[in-house]
């Protein structure tokens, strides 16, 4: 049977979440997704655990667990050591969909995808996202594109700066970058798609993530930081940027051709965030994280159980007016600073620590010998009654507020991983109460408490949940998409532009939103010849300078996510 070639475009809105989509479609306000809905195919895609950027889109380009493509959070554990460095597209350990399109000879063109920073070898034209920490670096392929990028659309950014929104002086400062940036990207993607009749295109508009992070107090009036009076300027910016997102998307539906599928997604949903979880706060409490028996350490952890905190001194720097100064300390070399003030991982006594706690949502890795430079626990018996011990205290968890337990899962790597690269992954994880608490992924040890009120900074943050529609060429209209996972999206759109699913894939072809003239998926009958390992077959730039990995730490720490 000849197998039909068709087109398939993709739009990424990262952390969109049906949860606003679908009453403000109702309303009017997103013309062009409820056309979407209405006559395509829709359904909820559960994301990756943790659902962060940084797994969730690696999953959603290669149709695999994060056991197999290897990346956790923004940060990974360098071997031999207890420091935790940013991670890229060269730690991902399996191939993507782009390469496996480009090596069947399909052209691609991708723009502002997540992780797909350093830019690698693709048939057709890559302009890297996050984590790209400026235009300066490996941002594209080939390596002239992005000049020539700039040069014919007048200008680039990258990312807009949730901080800008932090304080109600920069709101319209943040606003007016965002949009700035979204103009921009739609004159990117339009320019390059015009280039050539691609097989595969796609952009990630990554503000509809950023103005909730940024905004979502404005917008909720149940939220603990929700102020009436900056509610009645700015209370409607969440909704607004989606709407203008929608005639954006508009214009593109408008102009779809009887071959292309479009497919709109997100990594993950979004909702409210009202308190941090400091868990390494919780594992010294709890006896499995001991400090060192020596003065400077002991001083430091008096001081610091009396409030002398990293988010104590920025709140206090805040109130000052003097919140430039806190962006300084966080960058870059200012960390040496922060270890030398407050309490941190140099001050934990590690011969004597059982766990320990560093990433975002709630992770806890195990200070286990043979892995960890000064492990402790045995791997075998010791080490699992040690996970069963953890969680189940961790089960019993209150927040001494409300009195209601916040840990609404738990699980140990093997309950939600497979593969290769699971040794990596954190030993126990866990969900907490709606995800309105969160896990602090900044530093080791951000405050002297363990379960503590936001005060400022993001008010918004990730869920479980995001979304998919599929309308077009190979869409089933009215279809309803059941059970979908973020894995399943890459199988489906090889199986969409009629190429077969390698068997290393954990995803599925979403059958039931594709048109019945597609016929059955076509499984691949080898691997492809791609080898495991993070060395998979890409012709990528040479791991990062120290100068690049700092750039890239502190371009996290801008949007929030690392320390």
């Amino acid at each position: 049977m000849t197998r039909r070639r068709g087109k398939v475009l993709v739009v990424g809105l990262d952390g969109a979440t049906f949860d606003l989509i679908e009453p403000w479609a109702e309303q009017g306000y997103l013309p062009t997704l409820s056309k979407l809905m209405q006559g395509g195919a829709r359904g909820r895609v559960l994301s990756t655990v943790p659902p962060m950027t940084a797994p969730a889109w690696t999953s959603f380009a290669t149709g695999t667990n994060p056991g197999k493509h290897g990346l956790y959070d923004w940060v990974a554990r360098q071997a031999g050591s207890y420091r935790f460095a940013p991670v890229t597209s060269v730690d991902n350990a399996m191939p993507t969909l782009f390469q496996i399109l480009s090596d069947a000879g399909r052209r691609v063109c991708l723009l502002n995808v997540p992780m797909t920073y350093p830019a690698s070898r693709v048939n057709g034209i890559m302009i890297s996202g996050m984590p790209a920490p400026d235009t300066r670096g490996a941002i594209s392929y080939p390596a002239d594109a992005f000049a020539e990028l700039v040069a014919t659309v007048g200008d680039y950014c990258l990312y807009p700066d949730p901080g800008q929104a932090y304080s109600d002086s920069g709101i319209a400062a943040f606003l007016d970058r965002l949009y700035r940036c979204t103009e921009l990207r739609v004159r990117a993607f339009d320019y390059l798609r015009g280039r050539e009749d691609w097989d595969f295109s796609m952009v990630v508009f990554n503000g509809t993530d950023t103005v909730s992070h940024a905004l979502w107090k404005v917008m909720d009036a149940q939220h603990p930081l929700h102020d009436t009076r900056v509610a009645e300027k700015y209370g409607t910016a969440i909704r607004d940027f989606y709407s203008a997102v929608d005639a954006h998307l508009g214009r593109w539906v408008d102009g779809l051709d009887g071959d292309t599928t479009l497919v709109v997604m997100s990594d993950h949903g979004f909702g409210p965030f009202h308190k941090f979880i400091h868990v390494n706060n919780w594992l010294l409490r709890e006896g499995f994280m001991r400090l060192r028996p020596i003065a400077s350490s002991r001083i430091k952890g008096q001081l610091h159980r009396m409030g002398f905190s990293p988010m104590n001194m920025y709140d206090l720097l805040m109130r000052l007016g003097l919140g430039g100064v806190k962006r300084e300390v966080v960058r870059g070399q200012g960390q040496s600073l922060l270890k030398a003030l407050f309490l941190s991982f140099e001050d934990v006594d590690w011969p004597h620590t059982v766990a320990y706690s560093l990433g975002n949502v709630g992770q806890i890795r195990v200070n286990r010998t043979g892995r960890e430079p000064q492990g402790c626990v045995r791997a075998g018996d010791e080490y699992e009654a040690l996970r069963n011990e953890i969680i189940a205290k961790l089960m019993m968890l209150r927040d001494p507020a409300t009195g209601e337990t916040v840990v609404e899962q738990a699980y140990r790597r093997e309950d939600i991983y497979s593969g290769e690269q699971i040794e990596h992954a954190p030993d126990i994880l866990f969900i907490p109460r709606r995800l309105e608490y969160f896990g602090f992924g900044e530093y080791e040890f951000g405050s002297h408490r363990i379960i503590q009120p936001m005060a400022r900074g993001i008010s918004g943050t990730h869920r479980m949940y995001g979304v998919i529609t599929a309308f077009g060429a190979g869409a089933r209209a009215g279809s309803v998409i059941e059970g979908a996972r973020l894995v399943d999206l890459a199988p489906t759109i090889l199986h969409l532009l009629g190429e077969p699913v390698p068997a290393h894939m954990d995803g599925r072809v979403l059958s039931e939103a594709l048109s019945a003239d597609l016929g059955p998926a076509l499984l691949a009958t080898s691997e492809g010849g791609y080898p495991r390992g993070p060395e998979n077959g890409q012709d990528r730039v040479e791991v990062l300078t120290a100068d690049e990995e700092r750039a890239l730490a502190e371009r996290l720490r801008s949007l929030g996510y690392v320390g």
